[in-house]
């Protein structure tokens, strides 16, 4: 990915909007309500962004919930900051979540970790190591 493009998500089209890549599965289905558990991890330990799969770049943003912002962990995985906003900005996103928020939160940092699950099944989170900006959206 070139700095400044945004290649956004390119995935099959559900609900009239193309899914994130940590939203499809090995058989290229999904749905805007679930990251796939395997694409989340994926993307974390190959740095790829969760939204076009491309190699991520510094800052690295998470874009999620208020309240996920406030405890700062992520179900989302990480992704560009062009990404994070343009996938934002689709009414039809729901990265994730089973609804969409009144507004999402974007946080950019330089690092992050993956909090693995306790039990198995559990979803993975992923939690940002130091925050440079957030931003309502």
């Amino acid at each position: 990915m070139s700095e400044g493009v945004v290649t956004a998500a390119s995935g099959p089209v559900v609900e009239g909007s193309a899914l994130p890549f940590a939203c499809v599965d090995d058989e290229g289905r999904g749905t805007h309500e679930k990251v796939v558990k395997k694409q989340a991890i994926r993307c974390s330990l190959s740095r790829i962004c969760g939204v076009c799969g491309e190699t991520l770049t510094r800052p690295v943003a998470f874009v999620g919930t208020p309240d996920e912002a406030l405890d700062g962990e992520f179900a989302f995985p990480p992704c560009h900051v062009a990404c994070a906003r343009e996938v934002a900005a689709d009414p039809r996103q729901r990265l994730g979540h089973e609804q969409r928020p009144h507004r999402w939160v974007l946080v950019s940092t330089a690092g992050f970790d993956l909090v693995r699950p306790a039990r198995r099944g559990e979803p993975v989170w992923f939690r940002p190591n130091s925050v440079l900006e957030r931003e309502t959206l």
